[in-house]
């Protein structure tokens, strides 16, 4: 049922636990024309256009490039609060190597567990940092973050793989932070630190799943979720034949598609 060269990441992972037939659209059928996630299309297009360019604004500024001009000439006041909040607020950053926009993949289940960090920080003493800039509408929720499917896979995979930045040398999970900044708050920093036994815990979790996720070899046994508030923040629900109600409560997936074939291979064999 799982197409040759698929590859898992915390964003499928996160779908699947919220409702199986969400996973089975999105990233088995690859559907296309998803509705929006509220019913004002027009402000649903500007948060995902905002949030791109955000984190290409930070992504150049790291390269050296100088954005300040390109930020004036913005007609989105949104964009430039953001901007400013990011250059007076934004976290500080340790001195170390910097990989921006870097993407990382380990083994699992006879396929690959793919990450795409905002930025990863590998300082001078040994210690490793993931940064995780948000552009979402709520206000962070610490308890929720050091959940998420987000927070055990970014950790997990530079363990694993991170010696590839590294000069060979493997990232100690004791020494791993993973800090997400949010730019409509960004005074709210968290910081959510990492350990060998969390690592041995999260192996163990992505095990269970991608077992549970492969023994699925029918479409009928990706079955729709009962809890019908997931319905009113999936932009997959009008394939389900469900009439639901638009929940203002959405976000938009900040993580970009991960590449779906055999031939990537960043990472760990």
């Amino acid at each position: 049922m799982i197409p040759e060269g698929f590859n898992y990441s915390q964003s499928s992972l996160k779908a699947f636990g919220e409702c199986r037939r969400r996973f089975l659209l999105r990233y088995l059928r690859r559907m296309e024309w998803p509705a929006p996630l509220t019913d004002r299309l027009s402000e649903w297009e500007r948060a995902i256009n905002r949030g791109s360019q955000f984190h290409h604004l930070i992504l150049q500024q790291s390269l050296g490039l100088d954005v300040e001009e390109s930020v004036c000439r913005s007609d989105d006041k949104l964009l430039v609060d953001w901007w400013r909040n990011w250059c007076e607020l934004g976290p500080e950053l340790p001195l170390g190597k910097v990989f921006s926009e870097t993407m990382l993949s380990v083994p699992l289940a006879s396929r690959r567990l793919v990450a795409k960090f905002d930025r990863v920080l590998l300082g001078e003493d040994g210690r490793a940092w993931i940064f995780d800039w948000k552009t979402g509408r709520k206000k962070p929720d610490k308890s929720a973050y050091a959940l998420n499917w987000q927070t055990l896979v970014y950790r997990f995979v530079l363990a694993e793989a991170g010696a590839i930045l590294n000069g060979g040398r493997e990232v100690d999970p004791e020494r791993i932070a993973l800090v997400y900044w949010h730019a409509n708050y960004p005074q709210d920093l968290y910081s959510i630190g990492y350990s060998a036994e969390e690592h041995e815990e999260v192996r163990a979790k992505l095990a269970h799943i991608t077992t549970e996720i492969e023994a699925l070899a029918e479409e009928f046994a990706f079955a729709k979720t009962n809890d019908l508030r997931v319905c009113g923040r999936c932009e997959f629900y009008t394939y389900c034949d469900r009439i639901s109600e638009r929940d203002e409560d959405w976000e938009i997936e900040e993580e970009s598609e991960m590449p779906q074939n055999s031939n990537f291979e960043t990472g760990l064999e």
